[in-house]
């Protein structure tokens, strides 16, 4: 521990956000194993363990969980609801690495909706990446037009309503305690999904309640790792070791659900990848000369 301490910030940070990556491809997993379910009732247990634990962390912290920007607070929540029930769907529909690899176009919208809502600097290059990104999924589909389009439409959706989440957060991230935020996502998500869950209940059998505690808690011990590896370092360095999760998820739907790729589907994917990637490499370069 005490030679981990050692290594720079930058460091430290990319190999937190690494193990949070690790920890959010154990949470796919899980909701992969859990395809006998509703998606509602996935969900609803997500926010129900997000809930009890912000609950636990907020009476520690002696914080009030109701914040000030009470609207940009549900606001995130109403997304955060969207881009999970959303991307837990494509995981359901779709293979693992391609759910992951959709998902990961949510930084290119978010770079579009802060620069609409937040007039945040924009660089008319960067639309070079986006059409990269979106060529890569196109791809990744495949050229036969009569496929289903509807998971990798509902998967871009889920990205976009992720981005209203994160420029939602970039509004607040000054006024609000990061807890409060976390906390709003559950606040939100629970009686919303609720009717769903009673319409569609589905006992859970004795490995699904696992599947599901699985959920929530892993998913919780990603969002630490991700925050520390934020506070240890640039956002623009440390994100990038996130992308790992593609890695991840090739080789968990390859080993654990059968899930084979075509070259075709693995050549968009890199395109994703070095759209998104290159994104935020370009932008970082541009910030950093002040230009």
């Amino acid at each position: 521990m005490r030679n981990f301490d050692n290594l720079e910030p930058q460091t430290r940070g990319a190999i937190h956000m690494a193990t949070a990556s690790l920890f959010f491809f154990l949470m796919g997993l899980m909701v992969k194993y859990c395809q006998a379910l509703p998606i509602s009732e996935i969900v609803f247990f997500r926010g129900v363990i997000a809930m009890v634990l912000c609950l636990v962390q907020l009476k520690v912290a002696k914080i009030s969980p109701w914040g000030n920007s009470k609207f940009l607070l549900i606001a995130r929540g109403l997304c955060g609801t969207g881009a999970l029930f959303l991307f837990f769907t494509t995981l359901h529909q779709l293979p693992y690495a391609t759910a992951i690899t959709i998902q990961y176009l949510s930084p290119i919208f978010t770079t579009i909706l802060t620069a609409i809502i937040l007039k945040e600097i924009f660089y008319p290059k960067q639309i070079i990446f986006f059409i990269l990104a979106l060529t890569g999924i196109i791809f990744v589909k495949g050229f036969d037009l009569s496929g289903n389009l509807w998971p990798y439409l509902i998967g871009m959706l889920s990205a976009l309503f992720s981005a209203g989440a994160y420029t939602c957060i970039r509004k607040i991230k000054e006024t609000e305690h990061p807890l409060v935020i976390i906390f709003y996502f559950p606040l939100v998500i629970i009686p919303l999904i609720l009717p769903l869950v009673i319409r569609d209940w589905v006992t859970p059998t004795a490995i699904q309640w696992l599947y599901l505690l699985g959920v929530g808690v892993f998913v919780q011990i990603a969002q630490y790792f991700m925050t520390r590896a934020y506070q240890l370092g640039d956002a623009s360095v440390v994100s990038l070791p996130g992308y790992l999760g593609v890695i991840w998820a090739s080789a968990g739907g390859y080993f654990f659900f059968d899930e084979s790729l075509s070259l075709l589907a693995f050549f968009g994917i890199t395109l994703v990848m070095a759209g998104v990637v290159g994104n935020t490499l370009y932008r970082r370069h541009k910030i950093s000369q002040g230009s």
